[in-house]
């Protein structure tokens, strides 16, 4: 829903001035009166908004006096932006132009519908002033009706008044920009620098919205190093140049502007623009970018010009207000979700007034909704229809759906939204209600509900396809169900991709429905390598692709070359992706891509080069870790001294640093000393690693076997570790839980360990424990059948080496007998045992 309350450079309060020379003799007296009188001239309103309604409560002023206090109080709370307080009092006192500023409050407070409602009337009736009409094409143009706002505006051009005239030109300037339209600008004031200063803003803003940001800046600079076009002109075009940054993702750069900005800005109308952009930036998802350090400064004292002001400042109030609100958006979007809503709660009952206000309670819904908090949210409903009364009922209902939705209550949500369409006052937050409420319904499988409404929002999104970017227009939930489905892995995606593509030719996000179309393919059984190639042709063949869409068709491609078996193919169009982006965000998964397809054609030494480069160039990746593990193992692959040197090296440094592949790297290293022929060393860091607590079960009797192999090497030089191996594999296989996979690995390393002590017979019972276990069925898996064989073909070997040729011989069938890999290698044994040695049945 656009917020009426942010007005355009050239939408200026059109504010009276006959409230200071409209005095009762009365009141000439008064120095409290005086008092607020200098409160206004030295830009306090708020002070003289407070000490006006004070003395208006006092019952001893006559008609006169009363009327002169009104209207001063009226102003100044409009010039304070409490529009709540100026309602309060025009309610109950009359004032001149009251109309004006009825419509005014109502829309700081958050009522514009009904502010446009009031005016309209006036209008048609005859009996709106200059003042009301220009008030009423501000309001317009920031509800996006420009057809009502041309329609006010251009009778009055030829005002004879040349102020109103000269605003009422300014405004339909800005409309046509706004439109698109470059026509030139023609002004009729006398101060021609200050129009020339505008003209290059409203000209500048255009060059943004056309994409042309590098030229838009150097107007922009220009006009921020002038003397010319007045504080707000300055402060907008502050504004402009970080948004323009931000368009070009120079995030770090607009940001360090607007904290520059804020932090020396006394009092600004565009305060809410800035935060606003700043939580932004802050939300990218750049790692390094965090909120800055002054904010809590800002909280609690204020920003630095304010600090240094001769007199307390009341904008410092909404400044802190607005700090609180951008650390509470900052925590959320980090999962702070808690700290962020006690932020937000301290602020709706510190500065109920706050412009911000309704952000922040809308924030507390959805975060309170999040959590459940059925009551909460109903409270806060309440409080925000008795703040903002029924012009704000309709976002209430959209922000309660929107937490419906959130609780997974797709059919309350689909009714919540749906009320909301029926009560907005705007096409965009029609559109917008109608939207969401279609994705309820799908949610809630309400079939004959959501072609109802799909039906209602074609209608209003009718000519929003090319025209409007809002992103809620009937194609857009087209595509956006597309995409659903497919992301579900449904079976009508592809339809729904297909559909849309031959239906929405020109739609923007036809590349995204290309791609998605090429990811279905990708994941169907059996892959259709074909229709996957096709469609991400057809979308690299669109033209005005963004680099970011381009880096993610490439990525997809990448994909389909790894699932075709083209490692090669993946190697080549990895390194052209690292040539053309070499400063893309998506650069280390793609070099981690590049380096597996190397790693998997045995091309070791260009793996480790790849898993190296991502860990050094990338070292704040969620790959670094990964990739530093991935680059000792391939470095352990190339088995040459150096190689198994530079491995232990990777992996140290793995291990120091002490995350969630530590463990993994400490226990690739000890294999990296092992291969070195340096078990003791090895076994150390394998002790080491069984003091862990933190270890689970899997990774700790895989350790423990593999310090029964190290003791067993170490045992050729000196037969006691040989006995620590016994005793540590029988403790293991007395272990209650312990599966068949590692009871086998443990009975066959036991079994080697005794043969080496010279106790062959526990050595052939340990292999035999091994193949005919209690209770077991047979292999069932890989890992199992590896150990299986091992032991089982260990056996045959200690039973051959024993002349035990029968029992040999039978061990042979019994492998044979098996469904593994190795089932026929034990046949042919068992045949060639009995052949050697004649033992055939006597049948």
């Amino acid at each position: 829903m656009p917020d009426a309350r942010r007005f355009l450079l050239t939408s200026l309060l059109f504010l009276s001035t006959g409230v200071l020379s409209c005095l009762s003799a009365g009141l000439d007296d008064q120095g409290e009166f005086q008092s607020a009188r200098q409160a206004m001239r030295d830009g306090l309103p708020a002070v003289a908004a407070v000490k006006a309604t004070r003395l208006l409560d006092e019952r001893h002023w006559d008609t006169t006096e009363r009327l002169t206090l009104a209207s001063l109080a009226v102003e100044a709370w409009v010039r304070a932006k409490n529009g709540q307080a100026a309602l309060a009092i025009l309610e109950r006192e009359p004032v001149p132009n009251s109309n004006f500023w009825q419509a005014q409050a109502s829309v700081l407070a958050g009522d514009s519908a009904a502010a446009e409602q009031l005016l309209q009337n006036r209008l048609q009736a005859g009996e709106a002033t200059s003042q009301e009409k220009l008030l009423l094409a501000q309001i317009s143009i920031a509800q996006n009706n420009p057809s009502l706002a041309r329609e006010v505006l251009s009778p009055l051009v030829s005002s004879a008044d040349t102020d109103t005239a000269h605003k009422a030109q300014l405004m339909l300037s800005e409309l046509d920009l706004r439109l698109g339209s470059q026509s030139p600008l023609h002004f009729s004031s006398t101060d021609e620098r200050t129009d020339r200063t505008i003209a290059h803003y409203l000209q500048a803003r255009s060059l943004v919205e056309m994409g042309q940001f590098d030229e838009a800046q150097v107007q922009l600079r220009a006009i921020l190093g002038s003397s010319s076009g007045g504080e707000r002109v300055h402060h907008s075009s502050a504004i402009l140049l970080a948004d323009s940054m931000l368009r070009q993702e120079k995030v770090a750069e607009a940001a360090d502007a607007l904290v520059q900005f804020l932090d020396n800005t006394a009092e600004s109308e565009v305060w809410n623009e800035a935060f606003d952009l700043l939580a932004k930036a802050l939300q990218s998802g750049q790692p390094t970018l965090v909120p800055p350090d002054a904010t809590l400064r800002w909280i609690t004292e204020g920003n630095t010009a304010q600090r240094q002001a001769l007199i307390p400042l009341a904008a410092t109030h909404v400044f802190q207000g607005h700090a609180m609100l951008l650390l509470s958006r900052w925590m959320l979007t980090k999962g702070r979700l808690m700290e962020s809503l006690g932020l937000v709660e301290a602020m709706i009952q510190v500065q109920p007034d706050h412009p911000q206000a309704n952000e922040a309670m809308r924030l507390a819904l959805e975060g309170y909704g999040s959590l459940k908090a059925d009551g909460r949210v109903t409270v806060l409903a309440d409080l925000w229809r008795k703040r903002f009364g029924a012009g704000g009922s309709s976002l209430v209902d959209f922000v309660t759906g929107s937490t419906a939705y959130t609780r997974n209550d797709f059919k309350k949500a689909a009714e919540l939204f749906q009320t909301a369409s029926n009560l907005a006052t705007t096409l965009t937050e029609r559109r917008a209600s109608l939207y969401n409420a279609c994705v309820a319904a799908l949610r809630a499988g309400e079939v004959v509900l959501y072609q109802s409404l799909f039906g209602q929002l074609q209608v209003v999104s009718a000519g929003s396809e090319g025209g409007i970017k809002s992103g809620d227009s009937a194609a857009d939930l087209e595509i956006n169900r597309a995409l659903d489905l497919a992301s579900h892995a449904q079976s009508e995606a592809k339809s729904a991709l297909v559909d849309f593509i031959e239906k929405h030719p020109q739609h923007p996000r036809l590349a995204d429905a290309q791609l998605a179309l090429a990811e279905v393919a990708l994941n169907q059984t059996p892959v259709d390598f074909i229709a996957a190639k096709s469609a991400l042709d057809s979308a690299s063949g669109l033209p005005g692709l963004n680099d970011a869409m381009k880096q993610r068709l490439i990525i997809t491609r990448l994909w389909m070359l790894d699932r075709q078996g083209d490692l090669k193919g993946v190697t080549e169009l990895g390194a052209e992706f690292v040539e053309a982006w070499p400063n893309s965000h998506h650069l280390a998964s793609v070099r981690m891509k590049v380096a597996d397809a190397f790693f998997r054609l045995g091309s070791f030494a260009s793996a480790r080069t790849e898993f190296e480069l991502v860990a050094k160039e990338h070292a704040n990746s969620p790959y670094a870790d990964s990739a530093l593990y991935f680059a000792g193992m391939a470095s352990m692959s190339i088995n040459t001294e150096e190689s198994r040197d530079a491995a232990i090296s990777l992996l140290q440094e793995l291990a120091e640093r002490g995350g969630p592949l530590s463990i993994a790297a400490r226990q690739q290293q000890a294999l990296a000393k092992r291969l070195a022929g340096q078990e003791a060393e090895a076994l150390k860091l394998v002790d080491s690693l069984l003091t862990e607590k933190n270890l689970n079960e899997d990774m700790r009797r895989s350790l423990t076997c593999e310090k029964a192999e190290m003791l067993l090497a170490l045992g050729e030089a000196d037969a006691k570790h040989l006995i620590e191996a016994v005793e540590v594999l029988r403790e293991m296989r007395r272990e209650d839980d312990l599966s068949y996979l590692w009871n086998a690995r443990a009975g066959y390393t036991l079994a080697r360990v005794l043969k080496t002590t010279g106790n062959t017979q526990e050595a052939l019972e340990a292999c035999y424990d091994v193949v005919q276990a209690n209770g077991f069925t047979g292999p069932s898996n890989p890992s199992e059948y590896r150990w299986y064989y091992r032991a089982g073909f260990f056996g045959i070997e200690l039973l051959e080496a024993s002349k035990q040729w029968e029992a040999a011989a039978r061990l042979a069938e019994k492998l044979a007998q098996s469904n593994g890999e190795r089932a026929n290698d034990a046949k042919e044994l068992a045949t060639k045992i009995r052949l050697d040695h004649f033992l055939w049945d006597a049948k």
